[in-house]
Order: structure tokens, then sequence, then C-alpha cells
């Protein structure tokens, strides 16, 4: 192997399976690591997970992992996905610090709690939250807070895909909605020790998706999410827009994922950052040390010509990144929708989609006959499936959205 075009991709599943492919045409070796604990299965199932170079076991050490690594000298160290975030994180402060991110605030980049108190010891606004497992904390710090009947949000610290998290109106049910988290096992395969309890923040949901290389946060694309509540308190993704780098306002999120980025300690490497921007101004959903998932990566692609694996492909092949984006076509992903659990008939109406004038690549993960549950969070969603939309004239892929909906209420879920 030749020195210094090693690259190390620890846990290559959802959007950084492509990495491999990627840094392999441009020239460099990769070396895949599987970190410990795995993923649950239905997460690996759902991201067909390759076989890793190198799968860790919970016997293995990182002292170890980091002298093996060694003698590769590897260029970079960089995480395929969520549960990769903390394990790349410490592989590159031993092995390429010079490429590293901040870590003293690892914990921050992992755990949703440390996230906003890194916020709050760099005097950003964040959304007021505590981190317990402990339901009188939580108590005493709603009446501290002036939150007591306050619409709440309760989720896992360490989880993704927006497992367990719910929302709780008028504060009702938030004792019942922590006690359902703690001590279960979460998607990264990790138990829920603590809980996060927030107030719910409402506005516009945008994601920044960013690769940091020279002290600089590059910007590849910014989204717009489109959300619905479940009736079980749940919320699910119904469609997400790429938007132009002008858009009136967009600077604001962008500055503010930005100063967010800087105070999580992140130096290199790709980000994917989730900002509400309320009537108060952005706060920090959270932000992921990695990739956007959920193959967002080749909508970008599709939208401004690029995405986070290209740019951080072409930086460390030596070429020159630009700052920003330019959008190149309206793209929007339409995710399936299961409102209630049961039997699915007439699946071959999602068929449809494929006849669209925009429909740019479609996904359908279910078959007739399938018994499925009500959808309730990321990971179910993309269970089902979704279609992507892509033209240059905005109007004509919004026209099809509505269709995309038409035509998925002709698929029924019988009991």
């Amino acid at each position: 192997m030749t020195a210094g075009r090693a690259v190390v991709v620890v846990d290559p599943y959802s959007s950084g399976a492509k990495l491999p492919a990627a840094l392999r045409r441009a020239g460099f070796a990769p070396v895949t690591v599987a970190s410990y604990p795995p993923p649950a299965p239905t997460l690996a199932n759902a991201l067909d997970v390759p076989d890793p170079d190198l799968r860790l076991g919970p016997a293995d050490r990182v002292e170890e992992l980091v002298a093996w690594l060694a003698g590769l000298d590897p260029l970079a160290i960089v995480p395929g996905t969520e549960s990769g975030v903390p394990l790349a994180d410490a592989l590159a402060a031993e092995l390429t610090p010079e490429l590293a991110n901040v870590p003293a605030l690892a914990a921050a980049r992992r755990h949703k709690g440390h996230m906003v108190a890194a916020l709050d010891a760099a005097g950003m606004p964040t959304v007021r939250t505590v981190c317990t497992s402990d339901p009188v904390e939580v108590e005493r710090w709603l009446a501290r807070s002036g939150l007591l009947g306050a619409d709440l949000v309760v989720k896992p610290p360490t989880s993704a895909g927006t497992e367990g998290v719910t929302l709780v109106p008028g504060g009702h049910g938030w004792l019942e909605a922590m006690q359902g988290l703690l001590g279960r096992h979460n998607l990264m395969g990790l138990v829920n020790d603590e809980v996060v309890v927030q107030e719910r923040v409402t506005g516009t949901e945008y994601v920044v998706d960013t690769v940091t290389v020279d002290d600089r946060h590059t910007v590849t694309n910014v989204c717009r999410y489109g959300k619905v509540t479940t009736p079980a308190g749940g919320m699910v993704y119904e469609s997400m827009e790429f938007l132009p780098p002008d858009l009136p306002g967009l600077d604001v999120v962008v500055g503010y994922a930005r100063r967010a980025l800087d105070a999580l300690g992140i130096r290199f490497g790709p980000a994917h950052s989730e900002v509400m921007l309320t009537a108060d101004g952005p706060r920090l959903i959270e932000t992921g040390a990695r990739l956007a998932g959920a193959g967002l990566p080749g909508a970008a692609q599709l939208a401004t010509g690029e995405s986070g694996v290209e740019r951080l492909v072409a930086w460390l092949g030596g070429r020159p990144v630009r700052d920003d984006f330019s959008l190149q076509r309206c793209v929007l992903a339409v995710y399936f929708i299961a409102r209630s659990s049961g039997v699915l008939r007439n699946v071959a109406a999602y068929e449809c989609i494929r006849a669209l004038p925009t429909c740019r690549y479609l996904r359908i993960n279910v078959c007739e006959g399938d018994r499925i549950a009500a959808t309730t969070d990321l990971m179910s969603t993309l269970g089902l499936g979704w279609a992507v939309l892509a033209h240059r004239d905005r109007q004509r892929v919004r026209a099809d959205r509505a269709a995309v909906r038409a035509i998925e209420s002709e698929v029924r879920i019988e009991d």
C-alpha cells in the first residue's frame, strides 16, 4: 500500500458505504473498520451493511487498533455513519491529529445533552434542555425553567434517525415517555442510561450539510424538512427540499450552523446539522459529525452537482473546493408514510410514480401482502420507500409531489 494513500472509514454504512468506491476511483486505498457495539439488526439490514476489513468486538482495545492502523500511515480517518463517530474521533486524535476534531469535545459530537451544553458554553442560543435519568431532576428543571405545562420533546441522547423522539403536548406524559426509553437498547446498540427532555421549539426546520477543511466549514447543500406528527406523538419525515443558496433568510441559518460546528470542535470532515428557525432565531436540533444519511448524498449530487462525498474526496486529492454551492436543479425527496398498522394492498400503485415527468428515483421496500407497522421514525419511513423528484422548474416538481401523495393514497392498509 502506498504510504499516505490509506483512508480509514469507520462504520461504512448508510451514505458512508459510498466512500470506499469514491476513494478508490480517486486513487486512495480505503480501509473499513466496524466499531463495537454494532448497530441494531433493524438498522444494519436497512443499510445493506458491507463486510468491513476489520470488525471490532467487545474485547478489542482501541490502543491495539491504533497500532495496527499506524502501520498503514493513514492520510485521514472519517466516520461513515453516526455509530462510527466516537471511534473515528479517537483514532484521528491519535493517528491524524492535524485532521482531527477537538478531542475534549468528543462527547458533545455524539451525545445530545452534551451537545447543547457545548453550545451554551460558547454563548450560543439553544433549546432549553435537561439530560438525566432522574425524574425528580426533570421536575425541578421544569419548574426552574418556567416550562411547567409547556410542550416538550423527550428523546434518547445517543440514538439516531428520530428513534424514540416523542412529542409531549402540554407536558402531559413526559414521565411515561422517559420511563419508556430508559434502559432500552437503541438503534446504535447502546443502552439509554439517560434521557433528553427539551422545550419544544417550532418554526421551519433546515438541514445544513458541510465539509470542514482548512479551517473552513464549506457548505455543500441546504434543505428544508417537511415533517408530520404521528398519532403516537412522534414526528416523521414527509419531504425534504433542496434550496437555492440565495433564498432570503438562509444566511442566518447557515451562519448559525457554522458557529455551532465551531462550538462542537469540528475541525475536519463532513457534518449534518439540523437547525430550527424559530421566531426567536435559529436553534440547533442536533449535529451529526458525519455524512448525511438516507441516500441524501445522491440527491445532493443531483441538486448541486456534488455531495459531501465528492467534496471530501476532492480535497483529500489536493483539489481546491469551494465554500458554498449552487443549485442546478430543484430536487425534492418525498417519503412514504403508513398512518396505521396492517396488511398492505395494491402496492403496485407505487409504480405509477415512475411515470411522473420529474421522477428521477423510486425506492419501494415493501411487497403486496406485507404486514407493516405505522410509521414512527426515520427507519420505518425508509422501510416503506421514497421518491426523488427533480427538474429545473420548481413548480413542476411541486405538482408531482402532490401527484405522489395521490398515488400513495391508492395503496391500502387493511386490518
